[in-house]
């Protein structure tokens, strides 16, 4: 149990750096590295976060608190319903003829945070005490 609380840390860990570096890919470095150097960022980003999952997967959540992972699947659904659904609307309010849709920016920076604390959520169950079924 203890290798998979490791993992469980550092998966939480990864997954919510990557959300953090791919939000600031997007945001900040656009505007001072090269396309070249934006774009090696973003797949390295985005690799992480796919790692960071299989490593969840891995190391068998299923042991954990079957509430706590509740919150933690709420918390990511919403995030990225939030966070993805507002951008396809705005990417695509124009080509619809939708301009008002553009006034849901809010939403996306909410549904990034709301990512990133379930990730952090994810890496707290590494940290929770060991019950005698987990040993």
């Amino acid at each position: 149990m203890k290798q998979t609380k490791s993992t469980i840390r550092i998966a939480g860990f990864l997954g919510g750096t990557a959300v953090i570096v791919l939000a600031l890919a997007a945001h900040a470095l656009e505007k001072i590295l090269p396309e070249k150097s934006l774009q090696s960022i973003i797949t390295a980003g985005e690799i992480q976060l796919f790692h960071a999952i299989a490593l969840v997967a891995l190391s068998g959540l299923m042991n954990a608190d079957a509430i706590k992972l509740k919150r933690i699947s709420a918390y990511m659904l919403v995030g990225v319903c939030m966070f993805s659904c507002s951008i396809y609307l705005l990417i695509f309010s124009e080509m619809l003829g939708m301009l008002w849709l553009k006034a849901l920016w809010p939403v996306t920076p909410i549904g990034g945070i709301l990512l990133i604390i379930s990730w952090f959520m994810i890496a707290a169950l590494g940290f929770q005490k060991e019950t005698s079924a987990d040993k």
